[in-house]
């Protein structure tokens, strides 16, 4: 038993990935075993279930996932943690790989990608960030205004690539920064909430 957690140890100390919790239960049961006590059934279970994770087939294929990142994947698991980690959900990950600076830090795992990413929330949020504007910088367009007002117009600032910024996975909740003619203080709003100029006759 003790020849089966060591060698596991190993393979996990090699991927330098030590602070995984798969390393943490198998340096407690190993002093578990020092200290002359058995494993419970439980215990035995999940030994066999991380070498499952830590054998030559996963290990192959967790290489293979590495040689896949690109930017593409880059930017969309950024994207999903910054918003993830302003709304507190998959704390676990958000701290494990964005740090208090906002900084990334290594490459998930492919289950954890596509826990984060591969959801309907994350992927309204990414569309939100890297959908192309139908408001360019620098164009006119009409502030939609509820009830009899009539729409106002707004001159279009700044279109928004921030994550942070993005705060709705909804259709059209891509942040936009205008300023209504006639005045100086520009604001933030979103494009569901502008329509296109009309055209002058």
């Amino acid at each position: 038993m003790l020849n089966r957690i060591n060698n596991v140890l190993g393979r996990i100390e090699i991927a330098e990935d030590k602070s995984s919790w798969d390393f943490g239960f198998l340096e407690s049961i190993r002093d578990q075993l020092a200290q002359g006590r058995t494993l419970s059934t439980k215990q035995q279970d999940i030994l066999q279930q991380i070498e499952g994770r830590w054998s030559d087939e996963a290990l192959r294929a967790r290489g293979e996932w590495h040689s896949s990142w690109d930017d593409e994947k880059e930017e969309r698991f950024s994207i999903a943690l910054q918003y993830y980690y302003k709304t507190g959900y998959y704390s676990s990950l958000t701290t494990k790989y964005l740090g208090a600076d906002h900084t990334r830090r290594g490459v998930p795992t492919e289950k954890e990608y596509n826990k984060l990413v591969l959801n309907k929330y994350a992927q309204g949020i990414i569309r939100n960030v890297t959908g192309e504007t139908k408001f360019p910088a620098g164009t006119t367009a009409q502030l939609r205004q509820a009830g009899s007002q009539a729409p106002a117009p707004v001159v279009i600032l700044k279109n928004c690539e921030d994550a942070t910024r993005v705060t709705s996975f909804a259709k059209g909740a891509k942040p936009i920064q205008v300023l209504l003619i006639g005045s100086a203080t520009p604001f933030w709003t979103e494009e569901r909430y502008l329509k296109k100029a009309k055209k002058r006759k």
